[in-house]
């Protein structure tokens, strides 16, 4: 499969208006729906301990279950960036270079907290 946003974008938007399903794509609908996968996705990984968590990719079922819940994530996300006109690689290039400004590696290089004031890669990112 070729890995190419603005096909991988159009295959999605044709499938939905294929199905009529594009007039009930609206910013606030996709977000929902978005944070729901994300739930399931969740789901997917609560309540696991170490020996379970490091098991999940290696068991056939419990790893098609995540990638399923990762390509809805992903599939709604395409479909917000289009119905809101954004730029997904745009977008992600400014905030890597933002981010790259805010968090040069000289002080964040291989610790979860560092001088910068309130750094905290979980609250960060």
């Amino acid at each position: 499969m070729e890995n190419n946003l603005e096909k991988l974008k159009e295959k999605i938007r044709q499938f939905n208006l294929e199905r009529d399903w594009d007039k009930f794509h609206n910013p606030k609908d996709l977000l929902v729906a978005l944070v729901s996968e994300v739930g399931e996705l969740a789901e997917c990984y609560r309540w696991l301990n170490n020996a379970e968590l490091s098991k999940i990719h290696t068991d056939p079922i419990k790893k098609k279950k995540v990638e399923e819940e990762i390509a809805d994530i992903i599939m709604y996300l395409i479909i917000l960036s289009y119905k809101t006109n954004i730029d997904i690689f745009k977008i992600i290039e400014e905030k890597i270079e933002k981010n790259r400004k805010k968090y040069p590696v000289e002080k964040t290089k291989g610790i979860h907290t560092n001088p910068i004031e309130g750094f905290s890669p979980a609250k960060n990112f």
